[in-house]
């Protein structure tokens, strides 16, 4: 009984004196609210001009929201893309026909998406404004998705990995003309791939391989196409059937990954030596770094309350890889997550509801 009340005014000292974690959340005026079931991928700030990015697949398009001002600016590319649409010999498999998937922005104003039907990858004429016109479709010889993309600024490459196809492969391109600069095949039997980053402190893409040979691929755009390095990275499996899934580039070159059910695990870009898992960030498809808070942010979902599903987004402080804590959100489909780097507000969204954002509290 002692011990008890001991550890409870330890808990209730230790509340006292940890600053408490407010935030105003609410949704992206004019949000799209119609995400269905797989309806939209992984997210996308560009910091430069403080504009967010989502892959909607339900609305065929990519989402353009105002990062700054937290508004809804339109579509980019709408009806080009191939939309949320099962696969002609899976009817059930949303995911590996659909488009647009993985997105990002280059240093030309530009924007690009992984496409389903065909691996498609196409570019859209500025980044800034909501639009139909595209610049080119480049086919990477796949009959499935392009799913997500890294860019090299330096050398203005993208890597764009095709997941779906066996087996999967990866796409180098230059983004000065579209130019397909080689390919690198897995092997047969490679069970798809996941999230890739391009770090500047190396000059190199890093390639998420999940499965058997769980591990970290290296490719130096400067000796295309074969790997330069792999490291191997010991996780276990989890909710989502992956060992490894989402990964970003935080201090100094880096990287956070996201190990299956053992959760978050950092890793350096140059050894491969691993960090100690963080375990909030288990079962996150994608995971986001910001230099303006130095935190990560892991989207997952989360234990349904009441009935009702939810999801969360674990921050960790990036110096010393700690958990701070969870944002919750009601709903399904939390898996994509990105953060705006000038306000810290923070982009998630929800299946059924729209893009909420999540803001510092004052």
């Amino acid at each position: 009984m002692k011990k008890v009340a001991t550890m409870t005014f330890a808990t209730v000292l230790l509340a006292a004196l940890t600053p408490a974690q407010t935030h105003h959340t609410t949704l992206v005026k004019g949000s799209p609210a119609n995400y269905g079931t797989n309806g939209f991928d992984i997210s996308w700030v560009d910091n430069s001009t403080q504009k967010y990015y989502l892959g909607d697949r339900t609305n065929n398009a990519i989402d353009l929201v105002d990062a700054a001002t937290d508004t809804f600016l339109g579509f980019i590319g709408r009806g080009q893309y191939t939309g949320s649409k099962p696969c002609a010999a899976q009817p059930k498999d949303l995911r590996h026909c659909s488009g647009p998937n993985g997105v990002l922005t280059d240093n030309l104003g530009h924007v690009w998406a992984g496409d389903g039907a065909g691996n498609i990858i196409e570019i859209e004429a500025d980044a800034t404004k909501p639009g139909t016109a595209i610049v080119r479709r480049i086919p990477t010889g796949g009959k499935f998705r392009v799913d997500e993309l890294a860019y090299d600024p330096i050398d203005q490459v993208l890597m764009a990995s095709s997941d779906g196809d066996s087996p999967p492969f990866l796409t180098f391109i230059s983004v000065k003309d579209g130019s397909v600069l080689g390919h690198y095949r897995y092997p047969m039997g490679q069970d798809g791939m996941e999230q890739p980053a391009w770090v500047r402190q190396t000059g190199w893409f890093y390639q998420n391989v999940p499965g058997a040979k769980n591990r970290i691929d290296v490719f130096d755009p400067h000796k295309l196409t074969n790997p330069v390095r792999s490291f191997p990275v010991e996780c276990s499996g989890g909710v989502l059937g992956l060992t490894l899934s989402g990964l970003d580039v935080g201090p100094n070159g880096r990287l956070m990954t996201v190990c299956g059910s053992v959760g978050g695990v950092s890793v350096d870009p140059r050894t491969g030596r691993t960090g100690k898992p963080i375990p909030q960030g288990a079962d996150s498809d994608q995971v986001w770094y910001d230099a303006g808070t130095n935190s990560y942010y892991f989207a997952h979902g989360a234990a349904a309350a009441g009935g009702v599903p939810a999801g969360v987004v674990s921050v960790v402080k990036a110096d010393t890889e700690t958990f701070v804590e969870d944002i919750r959100f009601e709903g399904s489909g939390v898996h994509s997550v990105a953060v705006n780097a000038s306000n810290h507000h923070i982009f998630v969204p929800v299946n059924g509801k729209g893009i909420f954002v999540v803001a510092p509290g004052k």
